[in-house]
């Protein structure tokens, strides 16, 4: 009689380990576009130069108003900047080339605007800036 009590006392102590352990969720984990979870990302001031030297190279995410719009002296390169002087923040670079994909009347509308950008953190000339390939890059906030 030793016997099925042991595969009694067995099957319980299993039963329980499996009732303890956690259920998962009927719903998927948020995804991104390319199937990978989500992760929540920093969102750094334009102006906070020294955390964003330490990101250099990186993608980062900024947050702020834009103050100023400026030209290259080719005129080939548009500049949004969250300062009056570039040097004091963050820039972002519209790289013009033939086609003009960013008119200086479509940028215009972002000054004076709070946005929400991501983008590759580069320096050039001891300026930080990123690159922005597309319109789209940059969000709006109400």
């Amino acid at each position: 009689m030793e016997f099925p009590l042991r595969i009694f006392a067995f099957a319980f102590a299993v039963a329980l380990f499996f009732s303890a352990m956690p259920r998962a969720s009927a719903e998927p984990p948020a995804k991104t576009g390319r199937g990978v979870p989500a992760v929540p990302e920093k969102i750094y001031a334009p102006t906070d130069l020294a955390e964003l030297r330490k990101q250099l190279h990186r993608r980062v995410v900024l947050e702020g108003t834009i103050a100023a719009i400026g030209k290259s002296g080719s005129g080939a390169t548009t500049y949004l900047n969250f300062t009056k002087n570039y040097r004091a923040s963050v820039s972002l670079v519209f790289l013009g080339g033939k086609k003009n994909e960013f008119p200086q009347e479509k940028l215009a509308e972002f000054v004076g605007k709070k946005i929400h950008i991501g983008g590759l953190l580069e320096e050039r000339s001891g300026a930080l800036q990123v690159r922005v390939f597309e319109i789209e890059q940059i969000k709006v906030l109400h």
